[in-house]
């Protein structure tokens, strides 16, 4: 299969750095959200000499979407796809996955049970745990046990005001506290991003909290990601 047989197979967009890459990340985005309003966060990690792979369309609902086990499945077979190109082949078999709300939920999913040997770092982005919910219920026995996952590093963003309201986008008994909770001794780091709100990892927010927030998600990339 061609690389552009494989974009459009998985509707991904595909980042290259200028010189020679050294690993690849999946980056994973919310529900419905546009890949494109992540940039500066992808665009990092290209500078860090990766090839990203994008997703361009996370959408979960019934009939015109994917579950979200075929979503972990998909992050494992492209990135199998894209290395059996003999352009690719040389890279390392481990790679890195960043993803965002239902995207970060998807990212541990993979590390956990879809791809377990070659998942290297996650980096999920306010994850939400939700419909249905795979990591942190039942919280004895979850359908998906992160304590499986044999990544490197397991790092956790959580907005501080992304599970107020009557209907939160990221509910307080599903979110990164709740997974670093169940799972303590696979998370490298759980960050509680102060003013913040579930969106404000995209670059179309533009208050002094979101850019700092991403501003901490860029430098930890830096930090994790070579």
């Amino acid at each position: 299969m061609s690389e552009a047989a494989i974009i459009r197979k998985f509707k991904v967009e595909i980042f290259k750095p200028e010189g020679d890459a050294t690993g690849i990340t999946v980056f994973l985005p919310g529900t419905l959200l546009k890949l494109e309003e992540y940039s500066s966060t992808y665009d990092t990690l290209v500078e860090q000499n990766q090839i990203v792979i994008g997703f361009k369309n996370m959408n979960p609902f019934p009939i015109v979407g994917r579950s979200h086990q075929r979503m972990a499945e998909d992050v494992a077979s492209v990135v199998e796809e894209f290395l059996a190109l003999e352009e690719y082949s040389g890279l390392p078999a481990k790679y890195n996955v960043v993803g965002h709300s239902l995207g970060g939920k998807v990212a541990l999913m993979v590390a956990a049970k879809y791809d377990i040997e070659k998942v290297k770092n996650v980096i999920a982005l306010d994850p939400v745990d939700d419909k249905p919910r795979e990591l942190t219920y039942p919280k004895n026995k979850p359908k998906t046990d992160l304590s499986n996952s044999l990544a490197d590093e397991i790092h956790l963003y959580q907005s501080e005001k992304g599970g107020e309201g009557l209907f939160p986008l990221c509910p307080s008994d599903r979110n990164a506290t709740v997974i670093q909770e169940i799972y303590p001794k696979k998370i490298t780091s759980l960050t509680i991003d102060e003013g913040a709100g579930h969106m404000s990892y995209k670059d179309t927010e533009n208050d002094e909290a979101s850019i700092r927030t991403r501003e901490d998600v860029q430098a930890k990339i830096r930090a994790v990601i070579q």
